[in-house]
């Protein structure tokens, strides 16, 4: 059977696309713990919003969605600056969890939001809600506990609070986006408007802790870790972008699952974690239950 060399070339380029979308995303967290243990993590909450706002505008120019931004109803936009809260929140959360907190144990608890989303889209939503979907469900809990119980126990168990927070936050977000915004909601057009209002709530806080002080004591590395994880996760959404262009994502998203793959293993390239057995299986665990519920088998 002849192939075309054509349909080749675009189909490696559908995957290449997907692949470094999911290893940009796996490198967010190791940037963020970087700029957050070198800076205030408010400041640096505030500068990567900020930064991801200006990387959406790219977004906008690359899909030709600047004409679009503007085309927001009033109730669009004010259940979008609901979710541009939480996640001001969200990543307020994350920066702080990360200052003391490796991404080896962080991560793994914001993947909570993920079950959490699932069960609650159930309840509010009519999300279909099978004994396979629980079993994956049940699998990847138990991935976390696994990942958790695998590394010594930090000085300072606040970390833990916030990524509670954290997860609670992503997942009202979430929630949101899908009732009230919708899910056929312009992708950049939603991103822009979000970043942009949680890098208000963000700045606002800064101020009126009077932590706007704290940006001249920025590290060069405090500086480059929020460029880099602002740049990282826009990337993520560009490559997402492309990818989509030419097929339906869905059917390569089963390499999104590879997320916490490299998650961990930036975590080791840049923080120098440390990974364990137990933290490998656990990890394995995780991405099997993703899988799982993807395939919906």
């Amino acid at each position: 059977m002849d192939l075309d060399p054509l349909a080749i070339r675009n189909l490696l380029l559908w995957i290449a696309f997907a692949l470094g979308s999911t290893i940009l995303l796996g490198g967010v967290p190791s940037w963020i713990r970087g700029a957050a243990r070198r800076a205030d993590p408010s400041a640096a909450a505030a500068v990567f919003a900020l930064l991801l706002t200006a990387c959406c505008v790219g977004l906008l120019q690359l899909s030709g969605g600047i004409s679009r931004v503007l085309q927001v109803t009033t109730t669009q936009l004010v259940w979008i600056c609901v979710c541009g809260f939480l996640s001001a929140l969200s990543w307020l959360s994350l920066f702080t969890a990360l200052t003391g907190g490796k991404v080896s144990k962080v991560l793994p608890v914001f993947l909570l939001s993920q079950l959490l989303t699932l069960a609650a889209s159930h309840f509010l939503f009519g999300a279909p809600m099978g004994l396979w979907k629980i079993c994956c469900m049940v699998l990847m809990l138990l991935g976390i506990v696994f990942i958790e119980s695998s590394t010594p126990q930090l000085q300072s168990q606040l970390w833990f609070v916030y990524a509670l927070i954290a997860v609670f936050a992503a997942t009202g977000s979430q929630l949101v986006q899908r009732g009230m915004v919708g899910e056929t909601f312009d992708s950049a057009v939603f991103a822009f408007w979000r970043a942009a209002f949680a890098a208000v709530f963000l700045w606002l806080f800064v101020f009126v802790r009077g932590k706007q002080k704290t940006l001249g004591d920025f590290s060069p590395r405090a500086w480059l870790g929020v460029l880099f994880a602002a740049v990282f996760l826009a990337g993520s959404w560009v490559l997402t972008y492309y990818a989509s262009l030419r097929g339906d994502m869905s059917e390569l998203a089963p390499i999104g699952v590879l997320t916490s793959v490299f998650v961990m293993l930036f975590a080791r390239m840049f923080q120098k974690e440390k990974q364990p057995g137990a933290s490998v299986f656990g990890t394995l665990l995780v991405i099997l239950g993703q899988f799982g519920i993807l395939m919906g088998l």
